[in-house]
């Protein structure tokens, strides 16, 4: 019997296992925070990135003053002890300034981390923004001490993308002057800047939109990304600039105005909402300027859906927070997406504040469901609160993580109490019978021969666009198209590697192709790489990068729980039908030596 013949089979057991068990319910956790963050309890949960490059998430922490920061290390093994420590930015280096943000990506090209970091004067919520790069060195846990200052001051956040197809990462951001700008890196730890021109167009750009949440990634599916500026239309109101990839250069295509009724604007995301292959806008914001009334908006198939969501829990209303709780911490109401069950569905994870005189605030998963009822589009979001939590807690930061780097997503936070934050954990018990496919796609500008001696895995990619093919349990054709690390701004905390939940789908992955950007004139670049096994963690190394033919893929297998009960339940049911030979063997030698017997004892007439 092949591999693709047994997987059936294999399926059917471990539905058989989870209806025994009764364990097939959605989403239960664990608090693991002493496991996880060990002595470093405090601080606000900043960035993502596998800075030591031991292919484990590493978790950057901004402390509650915004001065320092601090690296929790991940890793890849069961936890049973804190996570190791470092601090990479100590309070002296920001004397009269605060942090504002953080972005780790490798901005000269040596395929060594860097750390971007946005900072503002101490006692200002608003004004110019200054921004600082700290090399990477080979030491893989520290900076070097003397960063990049950027001559320019900013608006507001810059947006990370990749401008010239070069794998080093660039910026947008508008100058104080109100001058939309590329920001381009090279490998001599320098940049020089590019006035951001419309070349179909004769209108002036308008002012892109505080807070600024643009994106990088492949809006067209043609496996190229692109780039959605989120800019100011008329009377403020937000817009999308829609500039996609033509021959290598971002070019303007068309402008998509957020609905108008919206008040109060939140962080957008940029996904397949509906699993139908195309990317979706949704949108979070409110009603009205104080919140009482929540919405979510998604944009598909060119036009605005206000989804079917009740923001209530019994006779509570809940509803989104459009001031954090945070003194120093300037966060939009937004939805962090992620397929916590792993059935080909994004999922979204955010806070939801009480909407009455208390204010209290919790962490909860946006389910995200099929919507019969629902006119023009199929799904919506589900309230799930999660935890276990304490009662007096408030959360001001949610992200997913992958505690163990097992591709099942978990959930870490940040809760304040007033005057200190506290850092939290909670680590999913998975027991759907549901697959996944992790993809890492890496900038391809070494592999075995990195910047002394360096792994090329840290790098932080921005702009790679994957997408997968393959047959679900029905025999029907099931396809997920995502984009890495697409947004920046505004602690989108975002993970550096893309999690594909392939549902009750037990077969190989037939096709998986990977696409980065490339440069004007060139060809476009991307490989088809098949027969993936299902969970399982692949790191793709696009090297070199005009040479698809080279490209290769590190496969990790991540066997779970379930398969763990499966394999002892086939070694159950072998050794079961091995007694069962056995004894049957046994029965057939006796009768055999009972008839010898017999016939030893028989008169024989041919003797007479």
């Amino acid at each position: 019997m092949s591999q693709n013949e047994m997987m059936p089979v294999y399926f059917h057991l471990l539905v058989f296992i989870c209806i025994i068990s009764n364990e097939c319910t959605f989403a239960s956790f664990s608090d693991t925070s002493s496991g996880i963050f060990g002595g470093t309890s405090q601080g606000l949960i900043a960035a993502f990135g596998d800075f030591n490059a031991d292919k484990a998430t590493d978790v950057f922490i901004l402390a509650d003053d915004a001065k320092s920061v601090q690296l929790i290390f991940g890793k890849t093994e069961k936890i049973d002890a804190s996570y190791s420590q470092e601090e990479l930015i100590s309070s002296k280096q920001n004397n009269d300034s605060y942090i504002v943000s953080l972005i780790p990506s490798d901005f000269n090209g040596d395929s060594i981390m860097d750390l971007l970091v946005t900072r503002r004067k101490d006692g200002e919520k608003s004004g110019p923004l200054q921004v600082l790069i700290y090399w990477g060195t080979s030491k893989s846990n520290i900076v070097a001490d003397q960063p990049l200052i950027l001559a320019e001051s900013f608006k507001d956040q810059p947006a990370i993308l990749d401008v010239n197809s070069d794998m080093i990462p660039d910026l947008m951001a508008e100058t104080k002057d109100g001058e939309r700008t590329y920001l381009i890196f090279n490998i001599h730890q320098n940049y020089t800047t590019e006035k951001v021109k419309n070349g179909t167009s004769q209108s002036p750009l308008p002012p892109l939109y505080v807070p600024q949440s643009s994106a990088f990634l492949d809006f067209d599916t043609d496996l190229t990304a692109d780039l959605i500026t989120v800019s100011s239309g008329n009377s403020s109101k937000l817009q999308f600039e829609i500039w996609l990839n033509k021959n290598g250069a971002l070019e303007w295509d068309q402008t998509i105005e957020a609905p108008t009724e919206i008040k109060v604007f939140g962080q957008p995301s940029f996904l397949d909402m509906n699993s139908d292959h195309s990317i979706d806008i949704v949108l979070p914001g409110c009603l009205n300027k104080d919140c009482s009334t929540s919405v979510i908006y998604v944009y598909s198939k060119e036009k605005w859906y206000k989804l079917d969501v009740k923001f209530k829990d019994d006779n509570n209303l809940w509803g989104f927070n459009p001031t954090s709780l945070h003194p120093l911490l300037d966060v939009p109401l937004s939805l962090r997406m992620g397929d916590l069950n792993l059935d080909g569905y994004p999922d979204a994870l955010t806070i939801l504040s009480l909407q009455n005189k208390t204010k209290v605030q919790k962490q909860v998963v946006m389910k995200n469901v099929h919507c019969g009822s629902c006119e023009g589009f199929s799904r919506t979001f589900e309230m799930n609160f999660i935890g276990p939590t304490k009662e007096s807690s408030n959360p001001v930061l949610v992200a997913f993580f992958d505690i163990g780097e097992n591709g099942v997503l978990d959930v870490v936070m940040s809760n304040y109490d007033g005057k200190n934050s506290e850092l939290v954990a909670l680590s999913q018990t998975f027991t759907e019978d549901a697959y996944f496919v992790k993809v890492m796609v890496l900038s391809g500008l070494c592999k075995s021969e990195c910047t002394d001696g360096h792994q090329r895995y840290g790098v932080n990619q921005v702009g790679p666009a994957i997408k997968y093919e393959t047959v679900n349990s029905n025999g029907d054709p099931q396809i997920g198209i995502a984009s890495q690390l697409v947004q920046s701004a505004y602690f989108s905390l975002q993970l550096p590697f893309t999690v594909f939940g392939l549902g009750q789908t037990p077969n190989f992955v037939d096709k998986l192709v990977v696409g980065i950007p490339y440069p004007h004139g060139a060809k476009s670049r991307n490989k088809e790489f098949t027969s993936i096994i299902p969970n399982s963690r692949l790191v793709i190394t696009p090297y070199p990068v005009d040479d698809s033919s080279s490209w290769s893929n590190k496969l990790f297998i991540t066997p779970s729980k379930l398969v763990l009960l499966t394999g002892a339940a086939l070694l159950g049911v072998c050794g079961f039908i091995a007694i069962i030979v056995a004894i049957l063997h046994w029965r057939d030698r006796a009768e055999d030596k009972r008839e010898k017997l017999q016939d030893s004892h028989k008169f024989h007439f041919d003797a007479m």
